[in-house]
């Protein structure tokens, strides 16, 4: 029975391995050119006669060829690091919101998320708004350390 052989280059010599190896060894080299090489430049675009009729831009771009191709950066756009960090930091807020007790988040959700000033919570609740106060503190200490966890 004829087995079939997998030779790879290294360093000038060729060392056989298994066909996984082999395998692997050329999709990552050809991945390395992939992102080395050919998202890197522009690709002619034919016609159905097969003539050139215009070039793709490449798939990775510079800053300098966007700027001159009249693509406009605001200063105030958020980074994607930025607005990954601020969906984890609401969804560990929430996280923390359930944590709490049902009249703890009832003033959180009055005061924070309805815009509903102390005074006006207090006299719903028929509750003092220093005492209203006081909670919101104690409430807002124990989610920070909840969130600090």
């Amino acid at each position: 029975m004829n087995k079939q052989q997998f030779f790879i280059s290294i360093d000038g010599q060729r060392v056989e391995v298994t066909k996984e190896v082999y395998l692997t060894y050329y999709r990552s080299k050809r991945r390395e050119r992939y992102y080395e090489h050919d998202i890197k430049i522009a690709r002619a675009v034919y016609d159905e006669a097969g003539n050139i009729s215009g070039y793709m831009p490449p798939k990775e771009d510079s800053l300098e060829r966007l700027i001159e191709s009249g693509t406009e950066f605001s200063a105030d756009q958020k980074s994607i690091e930025t607005i990954v960090i601020d969906k984890i930091m609401v969804e560990n807020l929430h996280i923390s919101l359930g944590k709490l007790s049902v009249p703890e988040r009832e003033l959180i959700d009055a005061l924070y998320f309805q815009g509903m000033p102390e005074r006006e919570y207090a006299e719903k609740t028929g509750i003092s708004k220093t005492a209203i106060h006081a909670r919101k503190i104690k409430v807002l200490t124990l989610l920070k350390n909840l969130l600090e966890k």
